[in-house]
């Protein structure tokens, strides 16, 4: 019997992003459901290309002018519950999630798990990044962005996936972890490719200044994101990351990982390796 699944993504300005998340799901047999934050870039454009094609709906949530991770989980929890599919996931548009069977799509790999008995997949997270000194973002990242670490500050860290009738909750971890009766996680890991940046300049703009909502900080959530200056942010070497032969590669290197991203590495580290 086969089973059905939808990604929920939340956007603010993710116009770079959004034509390549959107079409990955939907070439993996995965249904996506937009909720669009207040956007004022070319978002609605490029969701109407996709609408009655994969894409089912783009509810709409106001901008606050912080950046607020709580008031985020809370409308996908919500638009979830309002789903019929049997399984969702929590995603952004700056990932890529696949399995590490080359030739799988997303869908059989979640129908494979779910045959299996086991209701949530944990995804690793494999940071993709350009070089420090990319003035120009890239036009593909997937092909493009080739240099990678492993990040890995615990284990079974990104719970995205999970059978949608179970109703756990991720909101109590700022959406990483799932908590719930009867949690059957599937022991395999999936892959989540994160496009973090796209480059040195952009990097900037996304996170310097960047301001969080009292609610988020309260939880302790973003300790690592707080009073990030530009100079933090600088990108490291090529030598210092892992990197693909192939960007179709599945399968990623495990090896080295790291607890900490790069803007919390000493300076020394991102420049030899």
């Amino acid at each position: 019997m086969s089973v059905s699944c939808a990604a929920v993504l939340c956007v603010r300005n993710e116009e770079a992003h959004l034509r390549r998340a959107i079409g990955d799901f939907v070439d993996q047999g995965i249904d996506v459901a937009i909720i669009d934050h207040g956007s004022t870039d070319r978002t609605r454009e490029i969701c109407a290309e996709f609408m009655g094609n994969g894409l089912l709906l783009v509810e709409y949530m106001p901008w606050t002018g912080v950046y607020d991770q709580t008031g985020q989980l809370q409308a996908k929890n919500a638009l979830i519950g309002r789903l019929d599919h049997d399984w969702v996931i929590h995603a952004d548009a700056d990932e890529w999630m696949h399995t590490r069977i080359q030739g799988e799509s997303l869908l059989d790999g979640i129908e494979r798990v779910s045959h299996l008995g086991h209701n949530a997949i944990n995804f690793e997270e494999f940071v993709f990044l350009p070089g420090p000194g990319a003035t120009e973002e890239p036009m593909d990242c997937k092909r493009e962005l080739l240099n990678y670490y492993f990040f890995a500050p615990r284990k079974n860290r990104l719970m995205r996936a999970w059978r949608r009738h179970h109703g756990f909750d991720n909101l109590s971890s700022g959406g990483h972890l799932l908590e719930g009766a009867n949690l059957s996680l599937a022991p395999e890991p999936f892959v989540l490719r994160h496009y973090i940046v796209l480059s040195q300049q952009q990097a900037v703009r996304k996170y310097s200044g960047r301001v969080f909502s009292n609610r988020d900080l309260d939880k302790g959530w973003h300790d690592n994101r707080v009073n990030l200056a530009a100079e933090r942010l600088r990108l490291p070497n090529a030598a210092v990351l892992k990197r693909l032969v192939d960007w179709r590669t599945v399968d990623l290197d495990r090896s080295d990982p790291k607890a900490l991203h790069f803007w919390d590495w000493p300076l020394a580290e991102r420049v030899v390796g």
